[in-house]
């Protein structure tokens, strides 16, 4: 139009460039696309859709072709439709060849807003959500580089040092990186009995990858200091041990309180959104009075320039208010005519969750999110994803794809479903090929971001089940991202 107005739009050849994926590691791609989530998951707007599913044609044509498609959620739904769409256009012939990507997964981010609300503890989690990783790269200010400027550095598999230690454990990582700190040593000490052309050899093969690991191994070792200052500094035990209650479904009245001084302390604005998130979705929307009185709290504690923010996490489905069935109510209050007014208190507490039984609970349990473990969980050798919440908790996402790749089909997972209230689909895109080593490798798309904990937890699951995930998502996302998208105010 702009070009009209000047009178040289006859004059002007324009080309699009489809700039739609972006490598940020070997097994992760992402669209860089963050505005995503808020667009689909909060406004209905769905025009990002046909960008993914362009990407996963571009995908499917270099390295494909893709054989087999799961699918949970309505937006992966649409994905995939307007996918088979392009397919169908485009009707090319191909040679048997040997693909590289066999499977595809799509999973829509509100089949599961549990994980991402959980602190994270792997390495490379602890660093997005404490110096915020952006396309791939991290900034480390002054505290941790020792100096009085900032160093930009890239986070990927071709730092060594990284990665050993990005999806550990953070308990792991201190351990790890002295052990690597006096490999080094032993490394550079190898020089002193050196004659000149062994010292030539060393120098122009050796030092220069020797320095380069010295560098980072001391950035790591100064994030993790910064880690461990600002993590105890907020009293990170005590929340994590809120949230495994939480997510066990123990001491609700205790956590209530807990979120209660959290929001009273004003100790962060997102960070009580959070809990407050946790808190509703592990026990399936907040009763009536706990919610206003919560949201009375945080309002009084932050601005109600929030009560739109509250409003829009209503309509994501992230902080609830239950609505009792009228049954029950009437039950209730007949009872609640024969007892004092303190006894109605209690009485409207376990009504009210009578009423509405928490769907986590019923996934939790069918699915067996929370492992039973006999003494402490081992987190130096984990035997299972929950390693990446301390033990504590499996991510609904990964369980989900571990069942459906085991079982090879939706089988088994009905009542999930049900409980879920998603759609599934599973779908045969090409005939069978005679490459079955290419089913191994598997595209898994997030349509709304991904977590680096879910990234962890599948990569453990790859090497556990013999399988290679490529990560293919519209933006790496954390709680902090995910609420601040949500907030109408700038906190």
């Amino acid at each position: 139009m702009i070009l009209e107005e000047e009178g040289v739009f006859g004059d002007v050849t324009s080309d699009e460039w489809p700039f739609y994926l972006l490598p940020l590691d070997d097994d992760i791609i992402s669209m860089e696309l963050p505005e995503f989530y808020r667009d689909y998951f909060l406004e209905g707007e769905q025009r990002w859709i046909g960008t993914v599913a362009r990407s996963l044609n571009l995908l499917n044509t270099i390295f494909g072709p893709m054989s087999k498609v799961y699918g949970i959620g309505r937006c992966a739904k649409m994905t995939y439709e307007m996918w088979k769409e392009l397919l169908e256009d485009e009707e090319v012939v191909q040679k048997e060849r040997k693909p590289d990507l066999g499977l595809v997964f799509m999973i829509d981010r509100d089949v599961d807003y549990i994980t991402p609300m959980c602190s994270q503890v792997v390495y490379e989690g602890l660093v997005d959500d404490i110096f915020r990783i952006k396309c791939g790269s991290v900034e480390f200010g002054p505290e941790v580089t020792s100096s009085d400027r900032s160093v930009k550095i890239l986070l990927n598999s071709q730092d060594k040092v990284f990665g050993e230690i990005r999806n550990e454990h953070f308990s792991n990582v201190f351990s790890f990186l002295s052990q690597k700190a006096r490999n080094l040593q032993s490394q550079y000490d190898k020089r002193r009995g050196m004659d000149i052309k062994q010292m030539k050899t060393f120098v122009s093969q050796e030092l220069k990858g020797l320095k380069q690991e010295h560098r980072m191994l001391s950035l790591h070792i100064g994030a993790c200091e910064s880690i461990m200052k600002k993590k105890t500094k907020q009293d990170f035990q005590e929340l994590l041990k809120t949230e495994h209650s939480l997510l066990e479904g123990f001491d609700i009245r205790e956590c209530i309180n807990l979120i209660e001084e959290h929001i009273n302390r004003q100790v962060s604005p997102i960070e009580s959104l959070r809990l407050l998130c946790l808190l509703s979705l592990t026990e399936n929307g907040l009763i009536a009075k706990d919610y206003r009185s919560l949201k009375t709290q945080y309002l009084q504690s932050y601005g109600s320039e929030h009560l739109l923010t509250f409003s829009n996490l209503k309509r994501a489905g992230l902080l609830t208010e239950q609505t009792p069935t009228e049954a029950l109510t009437a039950v209730e209050s007949r009872v609640g005519k024969l007892v004092t007014d303190k006894a109605v208190g209690k009485l409207t507490d376990a009504f009210s969750s009578l009423a509405k039984k928490s769907h986590f609970r019923g996934i939790s349990k069918k699915l067996g999110l929370i492992p039973r473990v006999d003494g402490d969980y081992d987190l130096k050798t984990p035997r299972d994803m929950a390693y990446v919440f301390s033990g504590a908790y499996i991510p609904l996402s990964c369980k989900i794809m571990e069942h459906v790749l085991v079982r090879k089909s939706w089988a088994g997972l009905e009542e999930v479903m049900r409980l879920l209230n998603n759609i599934e689909f599973s779908e045969q895109l090409t005939e069978r090929n005679s490459f079955q080593d290419s089913y191994r490798t598997i595209v898994v798309v997030f349509l709304g971001g991904c977590t680096f904990s879910e990234i962890s937890a599948l990569r453990f699951l790859g090497k556990e089940i013999g399988y290679r995930f490529v990560f293919l998502t519209t933006a790496i996302t954390n709680s902090a991202r995910i609420l601040e998208s949500m907030t109408e105010t700038k906190s």
